[in-house]
């Protein structure tokens, strides 16, 4: 470990197996992190990860070196994986890594209900972006958070001068475009899961932002607007120790051994002079090598604010002509619409499992044979808004609850405390929520603080989109229900929230029909999208000045898989959503059969008026019937043109 005027500095090196890990613990790294088997966030390629055996000699190896050791148990987990999760836990306790790297509260309930002895850090995949979420991780006894990679050198400097939280900041290495766990759009194209280690990188395709098909086809013409460059900030070691850094993070479990250890080292170099001589010393001794030997270009990313068409990635390698392996994961594909051999298979899914015994020792609510669909309680129905017009329709329409969306898409703007009593005046027997940001720097926390408390006497309830807004607002005495950017993934999860304040919450987008069933026949209190385009990829990244558009709110990008909506909103973050409409009614009638689903929503921020009263009446007609045990006549509701999203996936 080193030391700057008596605080630790840590140069944290990963590695991808156990023979790159006997080259990378002789440099200058001071701790190394790495995955097993299974549960990390590394599972896509062959030939990486640790067995256990070799998780144990290696941990046996870098102590007797003096360095530290992190195994990260960082992606999501279903309900197969938890018994999985307790029986590796329980070997990592005995083999005493100085920590786990964790995106999933699962891993956190496992460990305090095992009564295990494992110091845990905050995944970059929890997104942690605010001070309320790291108090309520410190209060879950997490020592470290890996912070946002879109948070700036001044937001950890204020960050640290509120918190003892240990500080670990990337420093170096491939980047994904999206904020952390929120992209979803490989698992709704492939069933891969980005949040799950098996990510195949849309985010890399060319794009153009022409839809004239010569365009298209005209490679002078291609551009990679989401492939963004590597990070380096080599030159910028001091700005990151003067801002309390504790942990400098270079990526790269994937890259070869000679590769990584020169870059690991060049690092420590530089650290071990700044050290030495602050005043003296050269911070760009050895950048131009760097620069000689990078995979892709370099930039500061978000370091030192957000960057537009300066990080965008113009080399060879991550363009979507190559990549890590010489090779593209994927080429661009359209979603899948509605089939109906996917009609079936997922029927037969549902059914099989929901009907099967309950688990987790929760008890089911309305599996029971004895229980008719006449004495099932009936969803309700939500719907998520963009503007006081479509808040109107659903209110005349009968919607049961509005969302009006905390992120609101361009060239609406956010309604004002007046607006929104009014509105709830003509509401009558339907309930009005206000949504937050997905994301909340300190600035914005503050202001929706002042904002929601002078709502709060007009309002019904809160949708939260991250777990500082939580803790933040839960004090309001309103409902708050979790929407599905919280990443809830098994009952253990929803255990978490539920006890942090959470009245309801939609589960995870990427949860297949199998993985689904564990929280449809829990006693949790779920909320399921039935209808509209979900939002697939989530970013800080300003693509207006990136492809150089003075265009207001919408852009739209095209490939010979079709087109991609991106819709800015007022905190200037962008939002590409599905190309197709999801739809969960060729399938409803089996969730509802063996599960209390309280709520369903239609996700209508781009929506006209008329559509959003024809899909409430679509909803309420296909409820009706469910109810009296017809079939629903699909005839007004053209599924062939929408997507199940995740759900015909297999695990």
């Amino acid at each position: 470990m080193r030391f700057f005027k008596g605080r630790p500095l840590e140069l944290l090196a990963p590695s991808g197996n156990f023979e790159i890990f006997k080259e990378v613990v002789q440099t200058k790294c001071d701790a190394i992190y790495f995955g097993g088997q299974s549960l990390n966030m590394r599972m896509i390629r062959k030939g990486f990860n640790f067995t256990n055996e070799e998780i144990t000699e290696a941990i046996r190896i870098a102590h007797v070196n003096h360095k530290k050791v992190y195994i990260t148990v960082n992606n999501l987990i279903d309900f197969d994986e938890i018994e999985i999760a307790k029986t590796y836990l329980t070997f990592l306790a005995q083999v005493k890594p100085d920590a786990l790297i964790v995106q999933d509260f699962a891993i956190i309930e496992l460990i305090r209900q095992l009564n295990l002895d494992l110091e845990v850090h905050a995944s970059v995949m929890m997104n942690v972006h605010n001070l309320p979420m790291i108090d309520t991780l410190k209060a879950h006894q997490v020592t470290r958070v890996v912070l946002s990679r879109e948070a700036s050198l001044e937001e950890v400097k204020w960050i640290k001068t509120q918190t003892d939280m240990e500080i670990e900041y990337f420093t170096h290495g491939d980047m994904c475009i999206a904020h952390g766990a929120q992209c979803y759009y490989s698992s709704m194209l492939f069933g891969m899961s980005s949040n799950r280690g098996k990510c195949l990188k849309p985010c890399r395709w060319w794009f153009s932002t022409s839809a004239d098909a010569e365009n298209i086809q005209d490679s002078n013409n291609k551009s990679f607007p989401m492939a963004v460059k590597d990070l380096c900030l080599y030159a910028h070691l001091p700005e990151m120790i003067h801002a309390g850094v504790t942990a400098f993070k270079i990526e790269g479990r994937m890259r070869e051994a000679d590769f990584i250890t020169k870059l690991i080292n060049y690092y420590g170099d530089a650290m071990d002079r700044f050290i030495e001589d602050p005043i003296g010393y050269d911070r760009f001794k050895d950048l131009e090598t760097i620069q000689t030997s990078r995979k892709r270009d370099l930039s500061t990313g978000y370091a030192f604010g957000k960057p537009g068409v300066s990080n965008i990635n113009t080399r060879y390698e991550g363009t979507g002509k190559f990549y890590s392996t010489g090779k593209m994961f994927s080429t661009p594909t359209a979603e899948k619409s509605i089939a109906f051999s996917q009609i079936e298979q997922v029927k037969t899914r549902l059914s099989k499992t929901l009907s099967s015994e309950a688990i987790l020792n929760n008890t089911p609510i309305t599996n029971s044979p004895e229980i008719s669909l006449s004495e099932r309680p009936i969803p309700k129905i939500s719907i998520r808004v963009n503007n006081v017009a479509q808040a109107e329709s659903a209110i005349k329409a009968g919607v049961d609850r509005i969302y009006i969306s905390g992120d609101i898409y361009e060239p609406d703007r956010p309604m004002s405390i007046e607006t929104l009593k009014k509105l709830k005046s003509k509401a009558q027997t339907t309930e009005i929520y206000v949504g937050t940001p997905r994301m909340m720097n300190e600035m914005q926390l503050d202001h929706y603080e002042v904002w929601l408390s002078k709502l709060a006497p007009h309002m019904d309830g809160i949708l939260i989109g991250n777990l500082g807004a939580l803790s933040k607002f839960k004090s309001l005495g309103l409902q708050i229900v979790g929407d599905y950017s919280l990443n809830i993934f098994n009952s253990l999860a929803a255990d978490f929230y539920r006890h942090h304040g959470l009245s309801q919450f939609m589960p995870s987008v990427e949860l297949t029909a199998i993985d689904l069933k564990p929280l449809l026949d829990s006693n949790h209190n779920l909320e399921l999208p039935v209808l509209g385009r979900l939002v697939a990829m989530y970013f800080e990244h300003d693509f207006h000045n990136a492809l150089n558009s003075d265009v207001m709110g919408k852009l739209t990008l095209h490939n010979e898989a079709g087109a991609y909506d991106l819709y800015r909103d007022q905190h200037q973050r962008t939002h590409l959503l599905t190309q197709k409409s999801l739809s969960l009614l060729p399938v409803l009638t089996e969730i509802l059969s063996y599960s209390s689903v309280k709520m369903l929503r239609i996700e209508a921020q781009t929506m006209t008026t008329e559509q959003i009263e024809e899909n409430i009446k679509c909803v309420k007609d296909f409820l009706s019937a469910h109810q009296k045990g017809e079939a629903f006549n699909h005839s007004r509701h053209p599924f062939e043109a929408y997507t199940f999203g995740a759900l015909p996936f297999d695990k």
